[in-house]
């Protein structure tokens, strides 16, 4: 069973098996298609111990690393209202956690921010190895969002009560000391130790006479707590009711996963912006200050030019579009200064994580590729070679303007007609 787009499957020795996020470009969303890969293919494991991974988004902005953006919000954009005779477009989380909680080992490597569903992907696995610096986030509150009632007791089994309502009630970002004082994750290590660290594990895990194994294994699973006789039904008619009135809105960039929405539905960027820096100040975290403040100027400029513009999303928009540009440009200055520019460097990957987060998201290389080949055969330029860069890049750029790096386009549509 081949895996889904997103998602990779590989051997990492014997008796184990990687399973790795491979969205890094979009922040790593799990949507549909990965969580029934994961239900069925749990099904298929036959004593395989398991390392849930991923590729982590801006490795080197500063503190940006993204596990998991949470679940793929396009999909709750595109999908019906829930009624009785329709399934919450969630549904299929709780059938791949269930199945995660009934397969054979799970351990997994944590990196970086994990959010939404993401977190719950995580507590389902029996033994989390975290690095440094990873942090749980849950916007369902801010999001309008009324949390699975199973998924709710999964995060509570993990977190505890006290933390999980800082999680879940006050959306409060939860930082890798807090997640492992209260159990919430089992060990924590340098980021350069973490892959030594899960192997270490692992082999534990296979050297172990597996009927013991499995016995505690699957009594420790029953043990954790469940949802009440008589609430399940009520909560799901009330998270029912949060679908209909929190419909998802497709805001230009956020349809990466639930990180890339950290406001209720109805804000702009402007309260999206300034929900970051709320959380920024909780966190005395002057870096992410810094930037917004940066970003702020910049649009009270704009108001003061007497150019008649107004405070909209549209503004907020070329504003952050504008200043991803000047960062994007400055960067080959800093390079060829070598160890002098190292420091200005880091901080403007740091910048640059932060705006792109706001920006729609671009494809990679292979889904740039592929659209490009697209182009080149409808409109019959294979062959053609450099003479007919111009007129491919004018397509692409007027149909998919905001999807395409226009640098990483135009080597690939070069490279495409020259051969």
């Amino acid at each position: 069973m081949s895996a889904p787009v997103g998602l990779e499957e590989s051997s990492a020795g014997d008796g184990v098996l990687r399973w790795e996020l491979c969205d890094p470009a979009r922040r790593n969303p799990v949507g549909p298609a990965i969580l029934e890969w994961i239900a069925t293919r749990c099904a298929e494991l036959r004593g395989e111990v398991v390392v849930l991974a991923a590729r982590t988004a801006h490795a080197k902005d500063g503190g940006s690393e993204v596990f998991c953006a949470g679940f793929d919000l396009r999909v709750l954009a595109e999908s019906p209202v829930p009624s009785e005779a329709t399934a919450a477009p969630d549904e299929v989380l709780g059938r791949a956690v269930a199945a995660m909680r009934t397969a054979e080992h799970l351990v997994v490597a944590l990196r970086g921010r994990v959010i939404g569903a993401g977190v719950e992907l995580v507590c389902a696995c029996d033994l989390r190895i975290a690095a440094e610096g990873v942090d749980f986030e849950i916007p369902a509150a801010r999001l309008g969002v009324v949390y699975r009632a199973e998924g709710l007791a999964v995060l509570q089994h993990a977190f505890g009560p006290a933390v999980v309502r800082r999680l879940v009630l006050l959306g409060d970002r939860i930082d890798h000391a807090t997640a492992l004082a209260v159990g919430a994750v089992t060990s924590v290590v340098a980021i350069d130790r973490l892959e030594a660290e899960v192997a270490r594990v692992v082999d534990r895990l296979r050297r172990s006479p597996p009927l013991g194994l499995a016995g505690n294994r699957d009594l420790l699973r029953a043990l954790a707590p469940g949802v009440p006789p008589g609430l399940g039904e009520r909560h799901e008619q009330r998270r029912r009711a949060a679908f209909a009135a929190a419909s998802v809105p497709q805001l230009p960039g956020r349809g990466r996963g639930e990180g890339a929405l950290l406001s209720s539905p109805a804000m702009g960027l402007k309260d999206d912006i300034d929900a970051r820096m709320r959380q920024a100040r909780r966190d005395r975290d002057e870096r992410t200050l810094n930037v917004i403040g940066m970003l702020k100027n910049k649009v009270l400029m704009e108001l003061k030019s007497g150019s008649g513009a107004q405070e909209n999303d549209e503004l907020w928009m070329n504003v952050l579009s504008g200043y991803a540009k000047q960062l994007r440009k400055s960067i080959p200055e800093f390079e060829k200064a070598g160890e002098r520019g190292k420091e200005a460097l880091a901080d403007v990957a740091f910048e640059l994580g932060f705006v792109e987060q706001f920006l729609p998201a671009k494809l990679d290389e292979a889904a740039t590729e592929a659209l490009v080949r697209k182009i080149v055969e409808e409109q019959n330029l294979a062959g053609q070679g450099a003479k007919a860069t111009g007129r491919v890049m004018g397509l692409l750029m007027k149909q998919h303007k905001d999807e395409l790096d226009s640098e990483l386009t135009k080597s690939i549509v070069q490279r495409v007609l020259g051969a």
